[in-house]
Order: C-alpha cells, then sequence, then structure tokens
C-alpha cells in the first residue's frame, strides 16, 4: 500500500493538462471545471518541444523534460565535470618538436581535444600549439607544458576503427558507458552501440576514450556501472506492465511522490511539470532516465578544477608567486601577483603547479627567475636513487620512491611494502 499524501481535497490537485485530478493516492479524469486548468503558455519549453511532448508524445524529449524537472527540484545533479573512466596510460615523453601532432586537456571543455599540432618551442621549456575548434576556427596556446591535467598536452591517441570497444561520454552528459563502434561517419564521427543496448550517432572523438577491457580496474568500473543501471531499470520495469521500455509520466509521478525514504510534495512536482509541459498521458524513456541518474550519482563525487595558467620569470616572495602570464582567463597576458600560495609540487620532469586559493599556476623546469629552496633542480637526491635511510638509530639501505618538498617517500631493500614510508631530510643520506 501507498501512503496516502494530498492532504485536504477541498482545493483539488490537478495535472499539468487538467485531464486528471490527484485523490491522495492516484490519478483519476478530473470532472469538468471553470478553471483549475494549470495554464500551459507559461512552459518555460516553448514551441516545437511542448508541441512534440504534448501531441506526438516522443519518449526522448518528454525524458528530458523530465531530467530537467528533476534537476529543478535538486534531485540529480547535472554533471559539471565528466567522469573519466579508467583509461591506459599514454607514455608522456621527454619533450616534442615542432610539428608533432598532440593532444591538449581544454580547462574549459574538461576532456582532451585532438589534431593539436606543436607549432613553436618556447625558451622556458613550454610550448605553443594550434587547436582547432568547431567551424574550422583554430586557436593558438601560447605556453603549455607536457603533462596529464588540464591545460597540458601529451601525444596523440592511436586513431578509432569500426569494432573498436571504447568508453563514450554518453550524449556528452558526463558519464562514460562501454560500447562498440560500428560505423565512421563522413565528418568523422561514429555510431556506438553500448553494451546495454543503447546506440548513439554521430558521436565525437573528444566523447571517446580507449577500453582496456584486460584491466582490473577497468572490469570493476563497468561492472559496477552495469550492476547501478540494472537495478535502476529493474526497478522502473515493474510499471512497464507492457514491456515498451517506457513508462507514463503519470506513474512516474507516483514514483516520485509515494516511493522512496523521502517523497517529493505533490504540488511541487506538479508544478515543475507543468512548467516544463509533461503530461501525465506522455511515456518515459526510462533507460535513458537511469543512465542519466548514475551520470548524475558520479557527479556527486567529482572536484571542480581550478584554472591552471603558465608562467614564467616566476619567484616567490612572503609567501606569494610572482611572474608572467601568458593567458590568464582573466588578466590576459601580463605580470601577476597570486594570493597566498598554498603548496607546490614537481612533477618528474621538474615541472612545478603551485596552487593558489583560485588558481594553480605552472612553472616549467626552466621558467623560474628565481628557484625556489624546495626545487628539484636544488635536491641532491632524486626519484630512484638508492640511499641510507636511519630507523632506530641504525642506517638502512633504501631507495626513493616519492618526493615532495623535503620529505621523501622511501621503500626498504629487502622489506615488503609494508615497511615503505616518509622520512624528512635529517634521516636520509646519499649512499655511500
Amino acid at each position: 500500500m501507498f501512503p496516502l499524501l494530498g492532504g485536504d481535497m477541498s482545493d483539488p490537485v490537478l495535472s499539468p493538462d487538467g485531464k486528471f485530478m490527484w485523490t491522495g493516492s492516484e490519478w483519476i479524469p478530473a470532472p469538468p471545471t471553470g478553471g483549475n486548468n494549470i495554464e500551459m503558455k507559461d512552459s518555460v519549453i516553448g514551441g516545437d518541444v511542448v508541441s512534440n511532448t504534448t501531441i506526438n508524445n516522443d519518449p526522448q524529449v518528454v525524458t528530458e523534460a523530465v531530467i530537467n524537472a528533476l534537476q529543478q527540484m535538486g534531485m540529480i545533479q547535472p554533471p559539471s565535470v565528466p567522469q573519466a573512466p579508467p583509461t591506459p596510460e599514454i607514455e608522456l615523453p621527454n619533450s616534442f618538436s615542432v610539428g608533432d601532432h598532440v593532444e591538449y586537456h581544454s580547462p574549459t571543455n574538461q576532456r582532451w581535444l585532438d589534431r593539436c599540432r606543436v607549432i613553436g618551442i618556447n625558451d622556458d621549456g613550454t610550448y605553443k600549439i594550434e587547436v582547432p575548434y568547431q567551424d574550422s576556427v583554430v586557436q593558438t596556446k601560447h605556453a603549455v607544458v607536457i603533462g596529464s591535467s588540464p591545460g597540458t598536452i601529451r601525444p596523440a591517441s592511436i586513431p578509432y576503427n569500426v569494432g573498436d570497444r571504447v568508453f563514450v561520454n554518453w550524449k556528452n552528459y558526463g558519464h562514460y558507458y562501454p560500447g562498440k563502434i560500428t560505423k565512421e561517419n563522413e565528418n568523422h564521427t561514429f555510431l556506438i552501440h553500448f553494451d546495454d543496448g543503447d546506440v548513439e550517432d554521430y558521436v565525437e572523438w573528444g566523447r571517446i576514450e580507449p577500453l582496456n577491457e584486460s584491466s582490473s580496474e577497468v572490469q570493476e568500473y563497468i561492472a559496477h556501472d552495469s550492476e547501478a543501471e540494472r537495478e535502476l531499470i529493474e526497478a522502473f520495469q515493474m510499471f512497464d506492465t507492457n514491456g515498451t521500455g517506457t513508462i507514463s509520466a503519470r506513474e512516474y509521478f507516483r514514483i516520485l511522490t509515494e516511493i522512496g525514504d523521502e517523497p517529493l510534495p505533490v504540488d511541487e512536482v506538479v508544478q515543475e511539470f507543468a512548467d516544463l509541459g509533461i503530461e501525465l498521458d506522455s511515456e518515459i524513456d526510462y533507460r535513458a532516465l537511469a543512465k542519466y541518474m548514475i551520470a548524475s550519482d558520479a557527479a556527486d563525487d567529482t572536484v571542480t578544477l581550478k584554472p591552471e595558467v603558465v608562467i614564467k620569470d616566476a619567484f616567490l616572495e612572503v609567501e606569494t608567486l610572482f611572474g608572467y602570464a601568458y593567458a590568464h582567463p582573466k588578466l590576459g597576458e601580463t605580470n601577476i601577483r597570486s594570493s597566498t600560495v598554498l603548496g607546490i609540487s614537481y612533477d618528474e620532469r621538474a615541472t612545478a603547479r603551485v596552487e593558489t586559493r583560485n588558481t594553480i599556476y605552472v612553472v616549467g623546469p626552466t621558467g623560474w627567475k628565481i628557484r625556489p629552496d624546495n626545487h628539484p633542480f636544488n635536491n641532491p637526491f632524486s626519484v630512484g636513487q638508492r640511499v641510507k635511510v636511519e630507523w632506530q638509530n641504525g642506517w638502512w639501505d633504501a631507495s626513493i620512491l616519492k618526493m615532495e618538498q623535503d620529505s621523501y617517500f622511501i621503500t626498504y631493500e629487502g622489506f615488503d611494502s609494508s615497511w615503505d614510508e616518509w622520512v624528512g631530510s635529517s634521516r636520509i643520506k646519499p649512499l655511500e
């Protein structure tokens, strides 16, 4: 039995189309009324979309409207940052040459852009690249570095072929699902057949990632999503008595207002459905809805990325970074003075990432006017180096696995990884 909702029916709740009345437990045909119908003229979905929803009953259009309604009610969140699946590591080279084809990780689009090309090498070791966009627009990025984070470049990936198994950012909603390329279109987009039976055509390169099925991490990712999607679809299928792959908006209304730990207020759902032109007789593609809900759940775990700005002639002074920015998102190309520095990290190439409250400044290996005290070039130790480490008043042979400023993550020779630890500069010395 579903709980009775709706309260005093002296002021009845009508469906968006005015054809049904809520009794507290079900929708029944509404008696003729003079003026209680909710007007649809103020719908935020106008013109053809409302017409398509109410007349042609296009499940795809209705589903998108329902997703919008759920967002408006705070039930699901639009994925702002794509939650990428586990993908094979791309080996990063020590350098590129002019003319090399690369991929650029766009901080704006939150994805790798292909068909980019190195057109110059700057004095500080950064690269000038061309980045093609839609409508034959080509932008120039004047200072980028090699890496795997936003604002960096890496070698261009191997082209995709028909028959390849891939991960695809489904409908660009921000979540990746496994599938197979079944056709390459003339405009070099792809037809994808997903493992769950869904199909999407005209998928751009930038929404595709390689799929390494031999990876246990990949299999775990696929299994988790498949199980979550299966559970949602099975729950929806209880209301799909005819096996059509759709459920009526009336049934979904019941799910929202009667089922779950915190059912939604009837009036709120009615208003959102009315605003978006969703009639109770329309049909929802619950498989697409389930996929979006999974994408939304994954979005809860994403982290908003700070913009990355490459600078040169950098130096630190009283916990503040100074330098010359190539392309600051607000200031353009100019001298900058940062807010308080929160931390500095270095990769294996001695490229620095200087984090402030709102921005991450990237400084190439030779981009410093004055190197910080903790710069790797100033450090007598390096990753992979064999050293002596003090432990309980004795010195033991070890190797450096990772470095962060004046701390070193080491592994003791002849001991398993449970003994690995971080040590400070006072506990480490060169191997004699």
